[in-house]
C-alpha cells in the first residue's frame, strides 16, 4: 500500500447515540499509511464520536468506515482491534488494580500470536518510565504515566494504526510535551496515528494532515501547516479575538475549506 493510499477512511459518515438525533452529519476523513492525522474542533463537535465509531464502539447509521479498503462500519470492536486498529480512550484506559506489567500482558488478547515478551521489552524501550514501575499498580501512576501505559498496552499486538482520544487531556504542562514526544516516536516505528486533541496547535504542528470538525461536519481540512497558517482556522478555533474571547464558529458555514 502506497503512502498516498487510504489505510483508514470514513465516507459520508452519519452517527448518533439517540434515535433521531445525529451527532455526525456526513464526515469524511482520510488517513494514509505512516501519517499522523489530527481531528480537532470545539467541544461538542463530534470528535470523540467519530473515533468511537471508527473503532466499532458506535455503529454508523449510514456512510462507511474503511480499513485497508474493507468496510468495517458494522464490525464489532474486538474484531476491528484484531484487524490492526488500536484504540486508546481518554478515560478509564488502564486497569488500576493491576501492575504495569500485568496491564501490558493483557494487550496480547487483541492478537493471539503476539510475541508477548518481545513486545513488552519493546514497550519498555519506548517508555523507559514504565520499566521503572513495572511492578507498581497502575492506579498509583501519575496521569502521564497512565497515558503512556494505555498507549503501550494498545501497541503490544502491533496495530497498524493507533487511535488516540485526547491523549494530553488533564495532564500537567510538563507531561504534555512528553506525551507528544512519545506519539512522534511511535509514529517513527511505522505506526499510523489518528488522534483527537484539544491542544490543536501542538497536535497540528506534528501532523501530516488535519481536520477541523464543528457541529458534526467537516469545516476545514489540509496539512497540519496549512491549517495552522489558515487565518480563518486561527480566527475560529485557534485564536483569541480583541476582547480576549475565543471566537465562535459561524452558524451554517459547513463547507470544508483549506
Amino acid at each position: 500500500m502506497s503512502a498516498a493510499s487510504g489505510l483508514l477512511e470514513t465516507h459520508d459518515l452519519v452517527v448518533g447515540y439517540v434515535a433521531g438525533v445525529d451527532i455526525l452529519h456526513g464526515v469524511d476523513v482520510h488517513v494514509a499509511e505512516g501519517e499522523i492525522v489530527t481531528i480537532a474542533g470545539p467541544n461538542g463537535a463530534g470528535k470523540s464520536t467519530l473515533v468511537r465509531s471508527i473503532c466499532g464502539l458506535l455503529p454508523a447509521r449510514s456512510g462507511q468506515v474503511l480499513f485497508r479498503g474493507e468496510d468495517i462500519s458494522r464490525t464489532k470492536a474486538h474484531a476491528i482491534a484484531r484487524k490492526g486498529v488500536g484504540y486508546v480512550p481518554q478515560l478509564n484506559n488502564v486497569f488500576v488494580s493491576m501492575t504495569v506489567e500485568e496491564n501490558l500482558e493483557l494487550g496480547a488478547i487483541a492478537r493471539r500470536r503476539t510475541a508477548l515478551r518481545e513486545r513488552i521489552a519493546a514497550m519498555y524501550e519506548l517508555f523507559p518510565r514504565l520499566k521503572e514501575r513495572r511492578r507498581q499498580r497502575a492506579g498509583t501512576l501519575s496521569g502521564g504515566e497512565r497515558q503512556m501505559l494505555a498507549m503501550a498496552r494498545t501497541l503490544i499486538p502491533e496495530p497498524d494504526v493507533l487511535v488516540l482520544d485526547e491523549p494530553s487531556a488533564g495532564l500537567a504542562p510538563t507531561l504534555v510535551g512528553l506525551i507528544f514526544e512519545r506519539i512522534a516516536a511511535i509514529n517513527k516505528t511505522g505506526v499510523t496515528i489518528l488522534m483527537v486533541e484539544q491542544n490543536a496547535r501542538r497536535a497540528l504542528a506534528m501532523s501530516h494532515h488535519g481536520y477541523m470538525l464543528d457541529l458534526g461536519r467537516n469545516r476545514f481540512r489540509g496539512t497540519g501547516r496549512e491549517l495552522l497558517d489558515n487565518p480563518r482556522v486561527v480566527e475560529l478555533y485557534l485564536g483569541i479575538d480583541r476582547r480576549g474571547v475565543r471566537a465562535r464558529p459561524i452558524p451554517g458555514e459547513d463547507r470544508a475549506e483549506g
